[in-house]
């Protein structure tokens, strides 16, 4: 995982891997807060992003989660979201397996998850495999408006 603020990108992106920095550099070119919800393409398939409206949830109500293929950034836009994450953990089962259509799986609470609050302006990025739980509650649920993007 890496955790970075926008403000901050220009003078840490010599140090990023190349893919992020591309996906940083293409969403600081729009809006989300003005955009509809939906998939918008930035490199194909190869890097695309998300732009969603979603119902903060309780842990309770979360789930754990990875992915294969893509690594996610993640970019909270209208209100603190926080973020569970945990190291990859090959013995952990799957839950709930939509790797083949969505490059998604659900997992169990894993070991040793850690949680971080972050605020509008904050990215996040989780590589493939690793385990992360977004979309958790910090003070009050409420539809949080967000970014997340696929490289």
């Amino acid at each position: 995982m890496i955790v970075g603020l926008i403000s901050d990108f220009a003078r840490q992106k010599s140090v990023l891997p190349a893919a992020v920095v591309r996906a940083l550099e293409a969403i600081q070119k729009v809006d989300p807060l003005k955009m509809e919800p939906g998939k918008y393409e930035v490199e194909g398939d190869k890097l695309f992003f998300l732009v969603q409206d979603v119902e903060l949830r309780t842990l309770a109500e979360s789930r754990a989660e990875a992915h294969k293929q893509y690594a996610d950034i993640q970019l909270p836009y209208s209100t603190a979201e926080r973020y569970g994450f945990a190291l990859p953990q090959p013995e952990l089962p799957i839950a709930d397996d939509q790797l083949k259509d969505k490059d998604l799986a659900f997992f169990p609470t894993p070991a040793a998850e850690a949680f971080i609050d972050v605020n509008p302006g904050t990215y996040l990025v989780f590589l493939p495999n690793e385990l992360h739980r977004p979309c958790v509650v910090v003070s009050e649920k409420k539809t949080i408006r967000k970014v997340v993007m696929k490289v």
